[in-house]
């Protein structure tokens, strides 16, 4: 299995691909300045997603509750209210 860091790598080649195939302008500000990843193309990824999952025949509701445990699973960090 991948360690977090080599996982956060996919990750960003798939958002690298994603954002240049909608030719992306960041519209927020990330939280640091120094970052090269902004939430709002992150957030429209997984939203495209989601939307192709539900498409699929997925419950987008399901996937997201199914990401956050094993995210917490993986890093011991739970996150959201």
């Amino acid at each position: 299995m991948p360690t977090e860091a080599r996982r956060a790598e996919f990750a960003q080649k798939a958002l690298d691909c994603y954002a240049h195939a909608h030719a992306t302008v960041r519209r927020w500000r990330t939280a640091h300045p120094a970052d090269d990843v902004a939430e709002c193309d992150i957030v429209d990824l997984i939203t495209d997603l989601l939307l192709l999952a539900r498409l699929r025949g997925h419950d987008p509701a399901t996937i997201v509750s199914k990401a956050e445990r094993h995210v917490y699973a993986e890093t011991g960090h739970q996150y959201g209210p």
